[in-house]
């Protein structure tokens, strides 16, 4: 049975905000479910840090969103593609997809 949540307990500049980011992502883009993220609690102990979050999430989300065929993938969307076993355009889609539910555009 996996985990139902993780702790991550490092030291500054250890990468713990990309590693969040990238774990945030992996739950996001796992299904086609583009409301996966209203299952996750991702908890900080200021709101400096949360605002940063928000902030490398929606850019990522943006990057993989607006990836082209002919473009070097992003090395997060690597890991994430190898990680979910997806192609790079399913990454797009769903990235699209995340970010369209996150930011709605009326």
């Amino acid at each position: 049975m996996k985990a139902p949540f993780k702790i991550y307990n490092a030291s500054a500049g250890a990468g713990k905000t990309y590693t969040l980011v990238r774990e945030y992502l992996i739950i996001c883009l796992a299904s086609d479910n583009s409301s996966a993220f209203r299952s996750i609690l991702a908890i900080t102990f200021t709101n400096k840090a949360a605002l940063e979050m928000k902030e490398r999430v929606l850019s990522k989300l943006i990057t993989f969103a607006n990836h082209k065929p002919n473009d070097t993938p992003d090395s997060m969307m690597v890991e994430i593609a190898k990680e979910l076993q997806l192609e790079y355009i399913t990454v797009v889609h769903r990235s699209q997809g995340v970010f369209k539910e996150i930011i709605p555009f009326k």
